[in-house]
């Protein structure tokens, strides 16, 4: 007896092991399937990617090629724009800049390579007011248009992109430039003939000036636009003489004094008010 239960002891000791053993390998399968597939579950590491729609705009070109296209509505407002209202980062573009584009797009599809002539004004005289005059066109000037250009330089020509309504602009530091004529510059260029602004140019200072001349491509109908086509920097040598020569005019002439006459008065002060100034210092160092 003391056998038999010894052996049935022994045999649930077996089972009871065997058990145990079955239990912790269906464990160990377990925890491996829940660690394989939390391993290929997708974790987000960030926002995905953002697009943002582009506009068309032009750069800067030199005085040929077509504008090319730089900027993003999401980033950079439309010329002349602060930007959408409640735009963010990321943002679609607003039904008014699409509009923008839209109308950009439209206005450079129907410029061409036109013809742009003037003539330089280098030199000027400081205080000197000269006429400046700018003949674009699409097309055909016309035989003989530079004769209405005025100034003693030859004309200079240049092939910019020209559209169907231009401005052209003129600006320049140290000088006074008036636009005669539509006080907005803007202006329909005909395929035939020319479309003619003028400026009215007087240098204040002296020295080498620099004159800037841009043509915009503009909107005459939808929204406001002006896209640059064009951009050419004028150097102008302003000498000092206009002021002497006025002034001989106005005061020297009716004494009957000559620029020669004026400038030996000049030169003649100068050495009497150096000679003065030399001998009371010559008498301050002499004094007891």
């Amino acid at each position: 007896m003391y056998a038999l239960g010894k052996q049935r002891l022994a045999s649930g000791a077996q089972a009871m092991a065997s058990a145990l053993m079955a239990a912790c390998v269906a464990v160990c399968v377990a925890l491996v399937v829940v660690l394989g597939l939390a391993a290929c579950t997708p974790v987000p590491n960030g926002p995905g990617p953002t697009f943002t729609a582009t506009t068309a705009t032009p750069t800067t070109p030199l005085s040929t090629g077509q504008p090319t296209v730089t900027w993003s509505t999401a980033t950079r407002p439309l010329p002349g724009e602060s930007g959408p209202q409640g735009s963010k980062p990321g943002a679609g573009p607003t039904p008014a800049v699409i509009e923008r584009a839209r109308r950009a797009k439209e206005i450079l599809e129907t410029c061409l390579q036109g013809e742009l002539t003037f003539r330089p004004p280098s030199p000027m005289r400081q205080g000197e007011t000269r006429e400046f005059v700018l003949h674009v066109t699409l097309g055909d000037p016309g035989e003989g248009h530079e004769k209405n250009i005025p100034g003693p330089n030859p004309v200079q020509t240049r092939e910019p992109i020209v559209c169907e309504e231009m401005r052209a602009d003129l600006s320049g530091p140290g000088m006074t430039i008036e636009r005669a004529g539509n006080p907005s510059g803007e202006m329909l260029v005909p395929v035939e003939g020319v479309a003619e602004w003028r400026w009215w140019i007087t240098p204040k200072e002296s020295g080498r000036k620099t004159m800037t001349l841009q043509l915009f491509a503009t909107a005459e109908e939808g929204p406001d636009l002006s896209l640059e086509t064009f951009r050419e920097d004028i150097q102008v040598e302003i000498e000092l003489g206009y002021v002497l020569n006025a002034l001989v005019k106005d005061w020297a002439q009716p004494l009957g004094l000559t620029i020669p006459v004026l400038i030996g008065a000049i030169g003649a002060l100068l050495v009497w008010s150096r000679s003065k100034r030399r001998k009371a210092k010559h008498a301050a160092n002499t004094t007891p």
